[in-house]
């Protein structure tokens, strides 16, 4: 006669090593100023390569339209790409213990719950733009408008729009923050509201209602990384958002 003895229970997983609230706003702080200070500087020596010759008025206005400057705005972004997603990689391997593919949630993900959240997130775009049209307000914002007539060539825009910009803002908001947040006394939830906000901000460009849609197209992201647990599925709904806007400002702005 045998006997089967009981099954043990298995250990839960171990979490990814990562920074806590203060590691991860301490590190996100540093990546910001580097950010602001890569695209400064990008926009500051455009400008002044630019304008070799200008008077000291046709200067100070250059430097003030180069915001809306197609080019620089595609080259500034690649650039603080290149650099930020370095330094967040540089930070997460910092941590003791961790692992990068861990830490930014590389994890793969099934084709089904990709297509489910891009249905979803074609919903959302279409709701948008309906909204936007009923209350009288441009499909193409007027920033928009402006950078894509501006670039030259147009492709590096649209690298830097559905490649640049994704990879950059996916890695530091939902990769980074969000799980060092959600960790804390913010919990997942809090931590999906408070990166969409910070992201939303990063949008200054546009006006009240652009940075509002921007903040709720951020929950949308927030919640995908949380519910599937990969980093991959908000990227690529990020660049399909951002392809969809610049097809929409090539035929429409």
């Amino acid at each position: 006669m045998t006997t089967t003895e009981p099954a043990l229970p298995q250990p839960e997983p171990e979490a990814p090593a990562r920074w806590g609230f203060w590691g991860t706003s301490l590190w996100g702080l540093l990546i910001a100023v580097a950010f602001v200070f890569v695209q400064s500087v990008t926009y500051l020596v455009g400008v002044v390569v630019r304008g070799a010759g200008l008077s000291e008025e046709e200067m100070t206005a250059a430097l003030e339209s180069a915001a809306i400057d197609g080019t620089l705005e595609a080259v500034a972004t690649l650039l603080s790409t290149l650099v930020c997603t370095a330094m967040i990689a540089v930070a997460a391997k910092l941590k003791r213990g961790s692992v990068l593919s861990d830490y930014l949630a590389l994890g793969p993900v099934p084709w089904a719950v990709f297509l489910k959240w891009a249905g979803l997130t074609a919903v959302v775009v279409v709701l948008s733009d309906l909204t936007t049209a009923a209350t009288g307000r441009p499909i193409v914002p007027p920033f928009m408008s402006d950078i894509y007539a501006s670039a030259q060539p147009v492709w590096l825009l649209w690298l830097a729009l559905i490649v640049g910009a994704p990879l950059f803002e996916e890695t530091f908001f939902r990769g980074f923050l969000l799980p060092g947040f959600a960790r804390s006394f913010l919990r997942p939830a809090g931590a999906v509201i408070l990166t969409a906000a910070l992201w939303a901000l990063l949008h200054l460009q546009y006006d009240a209602y652009g940075i509002a849609t921007v903040f709720l197209v951020g929950l949308l992201f927030g919640a995908a990384r949380v519910r599937t647990g990969s980093l991959w599925v908000p990227l690529a709904l990020h660049a399909l958002v951002n392809l969809v806007a610049t097809v929409q400002a090539a035929v429409l702005g």
